[in-house]
């Protein structure tokens, strides 16, 4: 049965250059960026018009790479051993599994 590994990357800078070579065949999906807005006075004593403002932009992308069992555990020392610098990762893996029907009922039927 196949597995699905998928990917959540958050960094400061934009990694889709970064993660098309290192990465291959896997589908891509841009998340919406999160950006979060401070403002500060630059003086507290005198002038309360006078202020700055910062803003930090975090960047969002999705990979779904599809991986066989027998080679998930490769896959998976080589995802640890990843490093693109700057970014945090965050992995989901799941199988889908198919029942027979035939299995099911008469484990079902003995268990009863």
């Amino acid at each position: 049965m196949a597995a699905k590994i998928r990917i959540v990357m958050k960094s400061f800078m934009s990694q889709a250059n970064k993660v098309e070579g290192v990465i291959p065949y896997a589908q891509k999906v841009g998340l919406p960026e999160s950006r979060s807005l401070y403002t500060v006075l630059r003086s507290p004593h005198i002038d309360k018009k006078s202020r700055e403002q910062f803003s930090m932009h975090v960047k969002k992308q999705f990979l779904v790479q599809k991986a066989e069992t027998h080679e998930l555990q490769k896959k998976l020392f080589w995802l640890k051993r990843l490093r693109l610098l700057g970014a945090q990762y965050e992995l989901q893996i799941s199988f889908k599994t198919r029942l027979d029907k035939k299995k099911l009922q008469a484990a079902l039927s003995s268990g009863c």
